[in-house]
């Protein structure tokens, strides 16, 4: 059986976490912060790597910076804090019952045998998403990528400098999803130099963030970064041919209105699917992923869960802040015995893209009970949405200018009435401090 080899530690209660992502990362400094020596723990890992920055993929697939420099936590880093890291492995099983963990071979170990199982008091998991399905068929061809992880990147990168190697060009690539993460790795291509089409299935980008208005003025601002876009469709089928290794490699794809785009590679990127096979095999309760309470735990009190493999409240997740609160949520608990409740909060939205400012937090369209109040500039591609119920902010998106962002923001939040300052707020709200400096001249002055 697996343990810690120092000695000095192995009375300690176990803490074991799966899954060694950004969640982990930051629980981990959570835990460190509250108690560092109170638990012997170990993380176990299915990439090579330390824990890293995945948001910065696409800062990697642009060249902009490296795979080294969005580690966050090194291996020396693991051994400095008395961390036991096991990576490059995967868990095959959870016998909750025993609270014992089966691995699958690792190759970071001499003595597979005595390393199989790992016995935990307590068990975190952090195990993360994978990249959702989309319907097209064909889907198993070479040059056909997800963009999830650092194999992923180096994959993709790879894949596209081979090819307009060969062929003195430009590579073409297709990248399914116009949400964030498909305008990231779209970004990200075409900074490269590869040529970009963009394929999403609704009228316009980021269709949950923003309105038709402000989703225009974000397609003319990508485009002018060699990017091309086909709206409202979706693959039908990726169409292939047999190179000379005799492989089936991707040709394009044929859309769902009938028309054939040629491409060499393609990046799907339409969203997330939480991992919870592993609480399935430990008789945890699952829907959309690992349901847990206000304090993290699973329906096995022994284990918890966080990050994008959990669900609160019907809600998951992919967004860091939220995430940041769990785990602040989780160390309260397993450190210091402090029920503190995850609350999930509202995110505004921004987009991680050179030259394009965009903020959105609350409802992007109006309805028959609330007011809608826009400001738009279309030669400066300027856009200001702010919607409101009942005299409170509950809605506002920005484009271009997105100064005001988090003021709106904080409004929203305290739900502070905005009486008739409406015009005045909309225009922003260093305008509003002005006019409240003059009045209160204006006041001393009578």
């Amino acid at each position: 059986m697996y343990r810690n080899q120092n000695t000095s530690v192995f009375e300690k209660p176990s803490l074991v976490i799966i899954g060694n992502g950004m969640a982990t990362g930051r629980l981990l400094d959570e835990i460190l912060e509250r108690t560092p020596g109170q638990y012997q723990i170990t993380v176990i890992g299915k990439e090579p790597y330390g824990s890293y920055n995945r948001i910065m993929l696409s800062s990697v697939l642009a060249g902009e910076t490296t795979i080294d420099g969005i580690i966050q936590k090194t291996p020396q880093w693991y051994k400095d804090n008395q961390i036991e890291f096991i990576s490059g492995t995967n868990v095959s099983h959870i016998d909750s019952e025993n609270k014992k963990l089966i691995l699958q071979n690792s190759q970071n170990h001499e003595s597979l045998e005595e390393q199989k199982i790992i016995s935990y008091d307590e068990l975190v998991l952090a195990v993360g998403s994978r990249s959702a399905k989309i319907p097209a068929k064909n889907q198993n061809v070479k040059g056909l990528f997800n963009f999830r992880d650092i194999k992923d990147t180096e994959q993709i990168q790879s894949f596209a400098n081979q090819a307009s190697a060969l062929k003195g060009e430009d590579k073409k690539a297709l990248v399914i999803g116009g949400g964030l993460l498909g305008l990231e790795a779209a970004y990200g291509l075409a900074i490269s130099g590869v040529k970009v089409t963009l394929i999403h299935r609704n009228q316009w980008l980021l269709n949950r963030q923003l309105d038709q208005v402000s989703g225009a003025m974000l397609q003319n601002i990508m485009a002018a970064k060699n990017i091309d876009f086909i709206l409202g469709h979706e693959v039908a089928q990726f169409t292939s041919n047999t190179n000379k290794e005799g492989e089936n490699v991707l040709s394009g794809a044929e859309l769902t209105n009938g028309e054939t785009i040629t491409a060499e590679m393609a990046v799907i990127a339409t969203g997330i699917t939480p991992n919870k096979e592993l609480a399935v095999s430990a008789n945890i309760i699952t829907e959309r992923a690992i349901v847990v309470n206000d304090f993290m735990q699973t329906s096995n009190r022994y284990i918890s869960a966080l990050g994008e493999c959990c669900q609160h409240k019907n809600s998951t997740f992919g967004l860091v802040d939220p995430i940041w609160s769990q785990c602040k949520s989780l160390a309260e608990r397993l450190c210091l015995g402090r029920l503190s409740a995850f609350k999930n909060a509202p995110v505004p939205t921004k987009l991680k893209v050179s030259g394009v400012q965009l903020f959105s937090a609350g409802v992007v369209e109006s309805s028959d009970t609330t007011q809608t109040f826009v400001i738009t500039d279309q030669k400066s591609s300027i856009y200001r949405k702010i919607i409101t119920k009942n005299d409170i902010i509950v809605g506002v998106v920005l484009f271009g200018d997105v100064s005001s962002g988090m003021v709106y923001f904080e409004m929203m939040q305290n739900k502070q009435k905005i009486l008739h300052a409406m015009p005045e707020l909309l225009i922003g709200h260093e305008f509003m401090a002005i006019e409240a400096e003059n009045k209160d001249e204006r006041s001393e002055a009578a």
